[in-house]
């Protein structure tokens, strides 16, 4: 048997070095975990692959050292661009015929999927609590504040010829819009509006969605440009529901462009063969409902604004976490959750400086 074969052919990444630390062995695996080709990785010494105090440079250092094996349950791998991955590592001796340690081999099992996992269960939990809080509370509220609205239009009409006193009433009546908004939101993710899916032209409704922000666009100094594939063939969503994504999506992106640019509506179709498992490390998402290869529609909104900090970029889609002054932190969650409802998902590519594409997969109507 072709034990070599074996290994190169295991889902999780081996590298095998000799006693100088020196690379003998990358399997398909380590390529795709540590983008790194084999090619370029072996014969080099570990140390010049990886920093120096890297885990796995440290562990194969004590493998070979005491010829036992160390193993970590989280432990991080860096990609060229700098990008961390979460992965267990197990190390292990190799003996020779002599019975001395001739090398040492790292196992190491990506685990972003895992975390991706875990992120949306955390997120589901805070969603049905804040549904609960929403529910709970939004009559209590929703009554003073009409009482509050009510009271303050009487009390314009009142004031009406004392331009200095009327500036108040008009904040008062514009924040208690702005709290009915909030509580409106927080009852669309306690208790979405159900889907009604039929057969719809994704071109035309993104043209309702520049239409409805041309305006916006023209004072800000942005042009919005349209790159769309003319063989894209109908998709399956609520139309109502698709534009509450697009028209957050453009807005968010016109919010991004301070300086102006052109903001781009692209479509295509794909074959997305890791639909559902692509990792977090420098991107967020995607978000997905299912696994497995799908042909999907692709929906993009490309910025040409400051980017996403990598800071925050695994945390966009967490409801209430905003980087805006006066932001909600609930849009994207709720882009993510209509997406979800479609059986789609959403993957956001960012650089800092160089601007963001979001990409939303949706299903193709049979």
């Amino acid at each position: 048997m072709n034990f070599e074969a074996v290994l190169a052919g295991l889902p999780d990444a081996v590298i095998a070095v000799d006693t100088e630390l020196r690379i003998v062995f990358w399997n398909s695996a380590a390529e795709m975990l540590t983008e790194r080709s084999a090619r370029r990785a072996e014969s080099r010494v570990l140390k010049d692959v990886f920093p120096g105090d890297a885990s796995i440079v440290r562990r194969l250092a004590e493998t070979l050292a005491t010829g036992e094996s160390r193993s970590e349950a989280e432990a991080l791998i860096e990609r060229p661009d700098r990008r961390e991955v979460p992965v267990s590592l197990l190390t292990a001796p190799l003996f020779g015929k002599d019975g001395t340690v001739d090398g040492a081999v790292a196992v190491l099992r990506d685990l972003s999927r895992i975390r991706q996992l875990e992120a949306e269960v955390r997120r589901g939990e805070t969603l049905a609590s804040a549904g609960r809080m929403a529910v709970g509370l939004a009559h209590e509220i929703r009554n003073p504040l009409g009482a509050i609205r009510g009271a303050v239009q009487l009390l314009a009409r009142e004031l009406a010829g004392q331009p200095r006193l009327t500036e108040y009433t008009t904040v008062l009546t514009t924040e208690v819009d702005r709290v009915n908004r909030i509580i409106e939101m927080l009852l669309n993710l306690a208790r979405p509006a159900p889907v009604r899916p039929v057969p719809l032209n994704l071109h035309q409704l993104l043209e309702r969605v520049a239409l409805l922000n041309e305006e916006g666009a023209r004072d800000k100094r942005i042009t919005i440009a349209r790159r769309y594939d003319p063989s894209l063939p109908p998709i399956l969503g609520d139309e109502d529901r698709l534009v509450q994504v697009f028209h957050n999506l453009v807005r968010n992106a016109m919010d991004a462009m301070s300086a102006g640019g052109t903001l781009t509506l692209a479509t295509k179709v794909s074959l997305n063969p890791v639909f559902g498992k692509m990792d977090l490390g420098g991107a967020a998402g995607p978000r997905a409902t299912g696994g497995g290869a799908r042909t999907m529609v692709e929906a993009q909104v490309i910025d040409e604004g400051q980017g996403i900090p990598a800071a925050v970029r695994a945390r966009i889609f967490d409801p209430f976490f905003t980087t805006k002054d006066r932001g909600l932190g609930l849009g994207l969650a709720i882009c993510h959750q209509i997406l979800e409802q479609h059986r789609g998902a959403i993957h956001v590519e960012s650089e800092e400086g160089r601007g963001t594409m979001v990409t939303c997969f949706l299903p193709i109507a049979r």
